[in-house]
């Protein structure tokens, strides 16, 4: 009996010490929360003004060169990752009937380092005597050269429509914007905590 006892007591204790090692590795808890940027709730009055200036942007297809020239100037606010602004431009470089008004709603969808690959969808009124309907989609590609300076390159679609007239334009441009930094992950640095960016990554602007 004294025999059986000694490895059966041996093994009891082995079963005994690895439920405590199990149990207090599972109720390990990380040391330090992680905070969603996407969370933080930014409201109206709190969220960063930010600018856009597209100085240049050329419309495919032919015609002379003051037929294919859009210009125009973006001021909004920045919620975390989306930039919500009204755009007003000239989409033309004629006199008459070519200046626009848009609302317009940028989204940061990638991120890799300083660079940002943003998706734009717009719609505005065109000035001209019938009240063209303007409507965009387009894509940039953006670097933030500075705290608070990118530049970027776009490429999209300008849809124009009335009752008796419908085209669509594709056009070329280049552009400015001036805003709070963001981090890898697209929060605004110093206005709340992001998330951790991925290793061997820089935070970047928008």
């Amino acid at each position: 009996m004294r025999r059986l006892y000694t490895p059966l007591k041996n093994q009891l204790l082995l079963l005994v010490i690895t439920l405590f090692s199990f149990q207090a590795f599972c109720q390990t808890a990380p040391t330090t929360p992680v905070t969603d940027s996407l969370k933080m709730g930014l409201k109206f009055k709190t969220a960063p003004i930010y600018a856009r200036l597209m100085p240049f942007a050329i419309y495919t297809g032919p015609g002379i060169t003051r037929d294919r020239i859009a210009q125009m100037i973006e001021v909004g606010k920045t919620f975390n990752v989306v930039d919500i602004g009204i755009a007003f431009g000239r989409n033309s470089f004629r006199p008459d009937t070519s200046l626009f008004l848009e609302g317009k709603v940028t989204m940061d969808v990638c991120n890799i380092g300083i660079f940002a690959n943003e998706m734009t969808i717009g719609g505005g009124r065109v000035f001209d005597t019938k009240g063209s309907l303007m409507l965009e989609l387009s894509y940039n590609l953006f670097a933030q050269l500075s705290k608070n300076f990118g530049i970027g390159l776009t490429t999209g679609y300008y849809d124009f429509s009335n009752q008796t007239y419908g085209s669509s334009k594709t056009f070329f441009g280049v552009f400015v914007r001036y805003g709070l930094q963001r981090s890898d992950s697209g929060g605004i640095l110093g206005l709340g905590r992001a998330r951790p960016g991925r290793p061997g990554h820089r935070g970047h602007g928008r």
